[in-house]
């Protein structure tokens, strides 16, 4: 092998060894996905068992095939208080005011008496600019849940933002 030095061969040798160990480095986006779909399949497959999984796929490095898979977790059981709560969390946190309120006036449905569904209302109305449904639901939320004080700082400062 006349014409290769030390160097090329210190070089194709250091070459496969960083092939190797990227082909055994670990996968978190599949592991994680793949162990959440097996903790669903390993136990009974319930609707909760799923929403589980499906939250456990949204924490990991693939968010977004955990959110679509709540979705249509949500679109097969449009009554399933868990599914339309957190898909609404979700889209409040990605600024979609119209599905916060399209998924927590589900939630009202299901739960009249979950004071939470008022404060997101409340939220989703304030950043649309409709004042007045803002603030009956922020009252509302206000008046229902005294546990929260995060949330009822929170509404009540948004409260006191609103014009009168």
């Amino acid at each position: 092998m006349a014409g290769f030095s030390i160097k090329h061969y210190l070089a194709v040798g250091a070459t496969v060894v960083v092939i190797v160990l990227f082909m055994f480095a670990p996968r978190h986006t599949g592991d994680v996905v793949s162990s959440a779909k097996e903790v669903a399949n390993s136990e009974p497959p319930t609707v909760e068992n799923q929403i589980d999984s499906a939250l456990a796929i949204i924490s990991s490095e693939a968010p977004m095939q955990g959110i679509l898979y709540l979705r249509q977790i949500a679109e097969e059981n449009p009554s399933n208080f868990r599914a339309q709560f957190h898909l609404g969390k979700f889209s409040a946190q990605t600024g979609q005011w119209e599905k916060v309120v399209e998924r927590f006036e589900i939630v009202q449905q299901i739960d009249p008496q979950f004071a939470e569904a008022n404060y997101w209302l409340g939220l989703a109305k304030v950043n649309m600019r409709n004042t007045n449904e803002a603030k009956a639901h922020l009252e509302a939320f206000l008046e229902m849940d005294q546990n929260n004080s995060e949330l009822r700082d929170d509404a009540q400062t948004m409260l006191n933002q609103i014009p009168n």
